[in-house]
């Protein structure tokens, strides 16, 4: 018995003093909202979700390449659906901007819209929070083009 107790100590230290990490998950669902048309939503090609603060990341939806696309939103306008993110994180402030853009890459000149939401790190396993996208740039997203 004697010789399994430093081993026991060991595992009960790690235990009580951070060994263990537990993820945190912010479930972000993002919605267009008046005065934003479907018409407007379906030139957007590229979406991406910049993560900042106690968790830094980028996230890009899935495009016209893939069998299911996000971005452009298809059949799924107004809500272009709720992302799901996960990080250690468990303190300070963790912010979600989604920008979405007419074509690729990215670039101020193309960018269509933005929204963001944030929300405050915690122990709290489950955070659900909504990204609301109400303004459209038609100068860098055109929708249509004339000869």
């Amino acid at each position: 018995m004697k010789s399994r107790l430093p081993v026991l100590a060991v595992i009960l230290g790690a235990a009580l003093f951070g060994g263990c990490n537990t993820y945190h998950y912010y479930d972000i669902d993002v919605k267009f909202m008046s005065p934003f048309t479907e018409t407007q939503a379906s030139v957007m090609k590229l979406c991406l979700v910049e993560v900042s603060g106690a968790a830094t990341d980028t996230i890009a939806f899935p495009g016209i390449e893939s069998n299911n696309p996000v971005c452009p939103p298809t059949s799924n306008y107004p809500d272009l659906g709720t992302f799901e993110y996960a990080t250690f994180a468990n303190s300070g402030q963790i912010t979600f901007t989604l920008n979405a853009f007419f074509d690729t890459p990215q670039s101020p000149s193309n960018q269509c819209t933005s929204g963001a939401t944030t929300l405050t790190a915690s122990d709290q396993i489950t955070q659900t929070s909504t990204i609301t996208l109400t303004d459209f740039n038609a100068t860098n997203c055109p929708l249509s083009v004339t000869p």
